[in-house]
């Protein structure tokens, strides 16, 4: 399930991000980060279930006004990492059932891979 962020939970959307080999740099870091504070930027958590730990951050804008552009999938180690990207982008489209999910250069096999199943 995608659970929205709350204020505090800023470093565990850090810890999460620095999975990202390319998130590395601290500043680089912290600007990818404040750009979800943007309007039409979203970041969510992914659990399987509510008491279950966080196992996944997907991060996506609005496009257009009917499209959703998947920037970020991050999936934490020792989980299944193709059952929880696929599950995670599954929960947005039903979230979202009158959306069409794109990707970027970084997202848009995982979202090829998924909607064939889909």
């Amino acid at each position: 399930m995608l659970v929205q962020p709350r204020p505090d939970d800023e470093k565990t959307i850090m810890g999460l991000f620095s999975l990202v080999p390319e998130l590395k740099d601290f500043n680089h870091l912290n600007q990818v980060v404040s750009d979800y504070e943007k309007e039409g930027h979203f970041l969510y958590f992914f659990q399987d279930e509510v008491q279950d730990p966080i196992t996944g951050l997907l991060g996506y804008e609005t496009y257009k006004e009917n499209i959703l552009l998947v920037r970020r999938i991050i999936v934490t180690p020792g989980s299944p990492k193709k059952a929880t990207q696929s599950q995670m982008l599954t929960d947005l489209q039903e979230q979202n059932p009158d959306k069409t999910l794109m990707g970027t250069l970084e997202t848009q096999t995982a979202i090829d891979k998924w909607r064939k199943h889909y």
